[in-house]
């Protein structure tokens, strides 16, 4: 008798572990995360995803996934190859009925744009499941790639291009003097203007983890007004320069406005070649599996006699 009740009771134990186990969901049901906005969403190896911002069409790629829509970015800016991808519009400008014609189940959007807070209700009513990310970082970036390896099944493709990445940059980070006490300015160059910028920019948060002090962050007015008379008197050590929109539009203005003053070629970082605009493809788009080659671009411009 004793030997049926173990048998009945342990029959009972297995299907209580079945009932609770979040492998046996995911494998049925597919793979349930939270997104930045805090929403629970679950995908499935079913779903047909579409990528409406560039870095998230590049980031399901790379986690070994397929397109049936992204915004124009994708292609002209970054030549992400796409396959048969529908172009869905652009990145603040998503266009709803070639989202819904591309056949999408999936829209993968911007926690960062408000065009695409505002897409929510519309595309889940036409039951299109929103995803929102959120990528400052590169921690942020592990994130969001655990997440869409996790919806593939390539665990091989988040050690290739996350893990990998990971311990090239704690190597490079390893390598950074301590104590480091020389300031820097950080500006971003637009067509019709410029700025100062703190650490709410890639280029600024990798330099802040180098330990080097951004004179914005202890002179806050110049985030709204970027004074050159405030410049000269402060007198950085390092000036890098960032450029949004229109490169060339942005390097002229710098050039006619900013580089041709007096003052500013006065300036020690200038007169000592401590002075660079940083490229784009590394500083203003998100590098994603790129991420340790930003890291190591600034690591050889700060730390030349070390990284080069």
């Amino acid at each position: 008798m004793r030997k049926y009740i173990s048998i009945f009771l342990s029959f009972l134990l297995t299907l209580s572990l079945l009932s609770c186990s979040p492998a046996k969901e995911n494998q049925d049901e597919g793979y349930t995360f939270t997104d930045d906005l805090g929403r629970k969403v679950t995908i499935s190896e079913n779903d047909k995803i579409a990528a409406c911002h560039a870095s998230f069409a590049d980031c399901w790629l790379l986690s070994g996934g397929e397109l049936v829509g992204v915004t124009s970015d994708a292609v002209e800016d970054h030549s992400l190859s796409v396959g048969d991808a529908e172009i869905i519009g652009t990145a603040k400008t998503v266009n709803r009925e070639a989202l819904v014609a591309s056949g999408a189940t999936v829209a993968l959007l911007s926690a960062d744009l408000t065009a695409h807070l505002e897409l929510e209700k519309p595309l889940e009513s036409l039951g299109i499941k929103c995803v929102y990310f959120k990528v400052d970082t590169f921690d942020d970036y592990a994130r969001v790639m655990g997440h869409l390896t996790s919806i593939t099944g390539r665990d091989d493709l988040y050690t290739t291009h996350v893990t990998n990445v990971g311990e090239r940059i704690d190597a490079i980070i390893e390598k950074i003097p301590k104590n480091e006490n020389r300031t820097l300015l950080l500006m971003r160059a637009y067509s019709s203007g410029i700025k100062a910028k703190s650490d709410d920019n890639l280029a600024g948060l990798i330099l802040k983890k180098f330990g080097l002090k951004n004179i914005a962050d202890s002179h806050p007015s110049l985030l709204e007004d970027m004074s050159l008379e405030h410049i000269v008197e402060t007198d950085p050590d390092i000036i890098f320069v960032l450029t949004m929109g229109s490169e060339e539009s942005a390097l002229a203005y710098l050039k006619e406005n900013i580089e041709s003053n007096e003052a500013f070629a006065s300036l020690g970082a200038v007169k000592s070649g401590n002075y660079h605009v940083l490229p784009k493809e590394l500083f203003h788009y998100k590098p994603n599996e790129r991420w340790d080659e930003s890291y190591e671009y600034l690591a050889k411009l700060l730390y030349g006699e070390i990284f080069n």
